[in-house]
């Protein structure tokens, strides 16, 4: 049955291309994942570094859609857990980084700018160990988070990573796992051995926005049955409102929104899940790219109620913002009353 419903997933997200470092082949997982290729007569290319593909580099913005069917293979090299206040005590260099999805407003983009492709990388067993003596030295409970530049639903559907990852947080102490998700293939993970100590934060956004906006990912109604499906085997549920974005008729959207989390979820999670609040910011990487590379995408970007943050990215202005967070914060309050909102950003 794992078997079975993996390949499905695998079969959507077949690569065009597929990047690989040579010293994968030193690992299981990197054999595996290269002949699995191999033998799809994908176009295979070896190359000496995954951040540092010149190639690829040096393809035009206008360029983007295409890069983003590419999977690049490589090793992991730093391991260095970074502290957080907000998801998660730690956060954690893990299995991938990148995306092929094309949310108009994705952060990654102002750190890689075309370079936010797929990277999947297959010393899956380093990175544990890292994380064991993290959880050794702290001594008591701490969150560590998965997947902080990329999506481990996605990536779960192609290597199986985060079934593996959530058997291995199982076996721990004093250790939960967190991710994030605007996808809805869970079903390899229902049946996980996870021992409650994995918890997944479904991010939502309203179907408008997610159908032009967060590109090339799960509908709205299948993320809140995702949900459901986590919340009934075990797994403690986060609700991610992000990133907020205020377009035209934001106030009824998320209104309406929030309305159907309360009618759709479960009904007993209803005092047991809790929110998250991000408001987007935008990038000139993101403008940029976007208007040569989906020159059709909608544009989320409205100078009028927006100001630059630090260089090159804008937010919201404070008085938008404010009216908007209260408007979110006292309607989730409204439906969810015993939820938790554990911050909003």
């Amino acid at each position: 049955m794992h078997i079975l419903i993996l390949v499905m997933h695998v079969v959507k997200y077949i690569p065009k291309k597929v990047y690989y470092e040579k010293e994968i082949l030193n690992y299981d997982q990197g054999i595996e994942l290269f002949e699995r290729y191999s033998k799809m007569d994908i176009p295979t290319i070896e190359i000496e570094r995954h951040h540092k593909i010149e190639e690829l580099r040096e393809r035009p913005d206008e360029e983007f859609t295409e890069l983003k069917k590419y999977i690049i293979l490589g090793i992991r090299k730093s391991l260095r857990l970074v502290p957080n206040d907000k998801s998660a005590d730690y956060i954690v260099p893990f299995t991938s980084s990148g995306c092929m999805a094309m949310c108009t407003y994705c952060y990654l983009v102002c750190t890689f700018f075309t370079s936010s492709y797929l990277r999947i990388f297959v010393n899956r067993e380093q990175m544990m160990n890292s994380i064991k003596r993290k959880i050794e030295k702290e001594g008591v409970h701490k969150v560590y988070e998965l997947g902080s530049n990329s999506d481990m639903v996605l990536e779960n559907a192609i290597t199986g990573n985060l079934r593996w990852a959530i058997e291995e947080f199982g076996k721990l102490e004093n250790a939960t796992a967190t991710f994030s998700t605007k996808f809805h293939m869970v079903d390899d993970l229902l049946d996980a051995n996870h021992k409650g100590h994995t918890q997944m934060r479904i991010s939502i956004n309203p179907k408008d926005i997610i159908k032009k906006v967060e590109i090339g990912t799960s509908k709205l109604e299948d993320r809140i049955h995702a949900a459901n499906k986590m919340f009934e085997a075990g797994y403690k549920i986060g609700i991610n409102i992000a990133p907020i974005i205020l377009v035209e008729d934001w106030k009824y959207n998320y209104i309406n929104l929030i309305k159907q989390l309360y009618n759709e979820l479960n009904g007993e999670m209803h005092d047991k899940i809790f929110f998250e609040i991000i408001f987007m910011t935008y990038g000139h990487a993101n403008d940029t790219i976007n208007k040569v590379g989906m020159p059709n995408v909608y544009d989320v970007f409205n100078k009028d109620i927006m100001r630059p943050k630090g260089r090159g990215k804008y937010c919201y202005k404070q008085n938008v913002r404010d009216e908007a967070e209260f408007l979110i914060t006292n309607t989730i309050k409204e439906y969810f009353p015993k939820a938790r909102i554990s911050y909003c950003v």
